[in-house]
């Protein structure tokens, strides 16, 4: 069953719970900022800078997540059950990652078991969106216009894999660490596209 009434409200209501989860990331920070006391910026950012390093990974772990987000929405004109519940975990994924973020930084990044539950939350979000990509391959009727979709869905599946590696290696001393594998997305995927190309050119 597929619809297209009421669409623009779930990708409307998808950005407000981005834009809250991005708000509360902040309000840790906001907490430092007391008029009573005579510390300088240095001071503070000397003083609080895991909390510093932690809000802007995580800001950048929401913005990425919602661009990966606005390109499987982007070219929809409707939108299915499935599609519908899956964006209900990725947003609960999102809303949802500034807790783990605060446990990193009371625990000056060092805790395992922090660590591990903040590459598990971007899992979650990971894999949402790719399991989005496949949705939206299998219904075409809801795609205003033509759209590479199978190479999309190639690239979340890699992205995915790569996330559950990272989400094994977070057990181990690496931690947070074990999110620098995700940077091997982009070669990955365009080692993928030129042997798609010589393939279509033999």
């Amino acid at each position: 069953m597929e619809y297209q009434r009421g669409f623009e409200r779930l990708v409307n209501f998808s950005d407000a719970v981005v834009a809250i989860a991005a708000t509360l990331l902040v309000l840790p920070l906001v907490e430092l900022a007391d008029p009573g006391r005579s510390d300088s910026f240095v001071d503070v950012f000397r003083e609080h800078g895991v909390e510093f390093y932690a809000f802007v990974l995580s800001f950048l772990v929401i913005f990425t997540q919602w661009l990966s987000h606005h390109r499987v929405f982007r070219n929809l004109i409707g939108y299915t059950p499935a599609l519908m519940w899956i964006n209900f975990m990725w947003l609960l994924s999102i809303v949802f990652l500034p807790f783990p973020t605060k446990l990193i930084a009371e625990k000056n990044g060092y805790d395992s078991s922090s660590s591990t539950l903040y590459v598990a939350t971007i899992a979650v979000s990971v894999i949402a969106m790719f399991v989005a990509d496949v949705v939206v391959s299998r219904h075409p009727s809801i795609v205003a216009a033509d759209s590479r979709d199978v190479e999309r869905v190639r690239t979340g599946a890699v992205g995915s894999a790569l996330i559950l590696i990272a989400f094994g290696l977070a057990f181990t001393p690496l931690g947070l660490w074990s999110l620098l594998i995700l940077l091997l997305a982009k070669p990955i995927n365009h080692f993928a596209d030129r042997r798609t190309t010589r393939r279509l050119v033999e």
